[in-house]
């Protein structure tokens, strides 16, 4: 598509967004039909299209983002029905269905009579027909149209509707054990995209059928791959790509029209209730197998209709909310809609001991949003998780870096431990080829391993690798406690030549996530901490003890009384969160709970030029135990610093935005004091790493020494895990 791609980037794509951006000042049909397709993505999405910020680099880049966006959306519709023009002149056949609407009445509106009022044929379609060959046609897979359709589409509108486009080779993977080769199983694909799934589908069913006649081959897989999306135009893209796979059996003599089960409708029947049609016929029911990626739209993108309906419909019939009051609020539910959506879909569309692969997050192997998964049960109907496929060391997803894996269930049968798992891995020097599925075998690493629940009796506790450092898992003794959170960086974060204007008894060095490195920190920021503890009505003390303080918050009022979260509508206006009798124990074991950057330290005090020895406070980024006992954090703080640990840190974490979360620490097992030779050796060699880190940050003769702690305190940690003795 080299030569299509030229004009995209060149003035094909100029002239046509320019004058598609003139005909909607006009007030003509163009706009018209911009009004239609709005309130279409509206009720469908919600206002996320309007909020989301596109690049200045545009053609009217002043324009209203709805209006870039439909324009661009008009273009790649533009760009696809020309292809369907090529591919019907060349193949000699009709496709009786390519408007998105004509199976469903979902859309009032059609793109495709727009495009010679905007550009006309000799200037527009007629250049991209000239521009493609046979064999180019042939190339139109998936792939090809999602690279398009990424060059056209900005990445942020992407990202707000939540497509997340799939390798061929992916969804090969999960095509592979459906048995779709089988000419009678049927497969339906309930947020096709651009039909990456479908075509795999409609290839594995094509050379199972080879012996057939062109004809019986389209009859049969018209008739068994059926795709639906919410997206009009990544409906006819699919359409485009379904007929290029079928590109030899098109061109038969015998053969001159087709119609393509591809559907525009809500596959969830949220948002709008169709009956799709073929030739007059209803095409949908019960299907022997589901297959997709669904949308990875976060939850709180959500209109509140769809949510409210979701609730209403599915929530208490099909499990969705497995936890309950402040839990549920932090999103502990589900932090997408996911899981949701498939859940839904097994219970809508998949038969009785059907079988279904999805491409979901990784993370949901554990931590509160993936218990409804865990728990395998769709209402009534019992699932079983056959196999997955772990993305942990690949990037499937690279522009969005999401954290995926492929999970393949079985419906209506008991759920069943260990679970065949395949990890994935980039190949050391190698780039990975995710053209197919035997590129992607051929150019990654796989690994053969196993997935258990944490606890044997509870499928819905954390699924953990049969490989990982299971003697690093189990009880956690200690409370992991948040660090403070006020949401007010300019109030609370301040700079030395403030400190004149009030008194220092209530600031405090406070450490953000650039600060602590491993046995140590690199340095402080000064805060404002006004109370003792969260919530606390000390506005009375605060006047007649610090004045100076009490006016330097009251002159910021506005601004505190203006912060949006819940959490600090208790107490008086400079309320902060996160803060008690923890925050000001003797020791604290710290770790940042972002990103992943497993680096503990034990805090304590800290001198200061300005302030004195003062305790060390963790910012809002940070987790801490808070103990008063300070070999009990020394000890702890090598144990989270040991390889033991480390490893099992990576193989449990997220690798999201949380990755070293309350919830994956806690899966550790980090015991009480126990007094023994081994935890007074190992809290003795944190504190002379944490001796040596403070006296420099660098110098060869440190670091080495430092790694010979650490030498030290990974044997001991080991020895003791397969022992089973580090608690006693």
């Amino acid at each position: 598509m080299g030569a299509l791609l030229s004009d995209l980037t060149d003035d094909l794509a100029h002239q046509y967004v320019a004058n598609a951006h003139d005909r909607l000042a006009a007030d003509g049909p163009v706009a018209d039909a911009r009004a239609t397709w709005a309130e279409y993505v509206r009720a469908c999405h919600g206002d996320v299209v309007a909020d989301v910020t596109l690049p200045e680099s545009d053609v009217a880049p002043d324009a209203e983002t709805i209006d870039r966006v439909f324009v661009r959306a008009c273009y790649f519709d533009f760009l696809v029905d020309s292809l369907l023009d090529a591919l019907e002149g060349t193949a000699g056949v009709t496709l009786r269905n390519r408007d998105p609407r004509t199976n469903t009445d979902a859309l009032s509106v059609a793109l495709g009579p727009l495009h010679d009022r905007i550009l006309p044929p000799e200037r527009g379609r007629d250049r991209v027909r000239a521009a493609v060959d046979e064999a180019t046609l042939r190339r139109l897979g998936p792939d090809a149209l999602r690279d398009l359709y990424q060059r056209v589409v900005p990445r942020e509108v992407r990202l707000a509707l939540g497509e997340y486009y799939t390798p061929r080779g992916v969804a090969d993977l999960a095509v592979e054990g459906l048995d779709v080769d089988d000419p009678e199983t049927t497969v339906l694909d309930p947020g096709c995209g651009s039909g990456v799934f479908l075509t795999a589908c409609l290839d594995r069913k094509l050379t199972a059928l080879a012996d057939e006649s062109p004809q019986e081959r389209l009859d049969a897989v018209v008739s068994s791959v059926v795709g639906i999306d919410l997206n009009p135009v990544a409906v006819k893209s699919a359409k485009l790509a379904y007929c290029a796979t079928l590109f030899d059996d098109l061109a038969s003599p015998a053969v001159d029209e087709i119609e393509v089960p591809v559907f525009l409708t809500d596959a969830l029947g949220l948002v709008r209730e169709d009956d799709p049609r073929v030739s007059g016929e209803m095409a949908t029911g019960k299907f022997d197998a589901l297959v997709g990626n669904p949308p990875w739209v976060p939850w709180e993108r959500l209109p509140s209709e769809l949510k409210t309906r979701l609730r209403e419909r599915y929530v208490d019939e099909l499990g969705l909310q497995p936890h309950e009051g402040v839990v549920a609020r932090l999103g502990h539910n589900n932090d997408d809609i996911a899981v949701p959506f498939v859940w839904v879909c097994l219970h809508r569309y998949l038969r009785r001991d059907g079988t279904a692969s999805f491409v979901l997050k990784r993370d949901i192997m554990r931590g509160a949003a993936g218990a409804v998964l865990r728990r395998l049960q769709v209402g009534d109907r019992s699932l079983s998780v056959e196999h997955v496929h772990d993305f942990a060391g690949l990037e499937p997803f690279p522009e969005v870096g999401a954290n995926a894996a492929l999970y393949r269930f079985a419906a209506d049968s008991d759920s069943s431990f260990p679970i065949e798992t395949t990890v994935w891995r980039s190949t050391d020097g190698a780039s990975t080829d995710y053209g197919t599925g035997s590129t992607l075998r051929e150019t990654a690493t796989r690994q053969r391993t196993e997935l258990r629940p944490l606890d044997p009796d509870d499928a819905t506790t954390a699924w953990i690798r049969a490989d990982a450092e299971r003697a690093a898992l189990g009880e956690c003794a200690h409370d992991i406690r948040h660090g403070l959170k006020d949401d007010a960086n300019a109030v609370f974060g301040l700079d030395r030549a403030v400190l004149d204007e009030l008194e220092p008894d209530l600031v405090y060095p406070y450490v953000k996530s650039r600060h602590v490195r491993k046995y140590g920190l690199t340095g402080h920021d000064l805060r404002l901490v006004p109370a003792e503890k969260a919530g606390e009505d000390n506005e009375s003390w605060l006047r007649e003890t610090c004045p100076e303080t009490y006016d330097y918050l009251a002159a910021h009022r506005e601004t505190l009384l203006d912060r949006s979260s819940s959490w600090l509508d208790k107490g008086p206006f400079y309320s902060v969160f996160g803060l008690g009798e923890y925050t000001w124990a003797d020791y604290k074991v710290a770790w940042c709970r972002l990103g992943f950057k497993p680096d503990f330290a034990v805090l304590s005090t800290r001198q200061d030029p300005d302030l004195g020895e003062q305790p060390v406070i963790p910012g809002d980024h940070y987790m801490f135990v808070a103990t008063d006992h300070r070999e009990t954090a020394h000890f702890l703080c090598a144990l989270l610093n040991s390889a033991p640990y480390q490893r099992t840190l990576r193989d449990i974490s997220s690798n999201g935005k949380a990755s070293l979360s309350k919830s994956v620490v806690s899966e550790l097992h980090l015991p009480g004091w126990p007094d023994t030779e081994t935890s007074r050796r190992l809290a003795a060699l944190s504190m002379e790493a944490h001796e040596l880190v403070g006296e420099s940050h660098d110098g060869q003769d440190r670091q080495a020494a430092i790694e010979s702690i650490q030498v030290e305190i990974d044997r001991l940690v080991e020895e003791a895990l397969t022992a089973g003795r580090l608690g006693e």
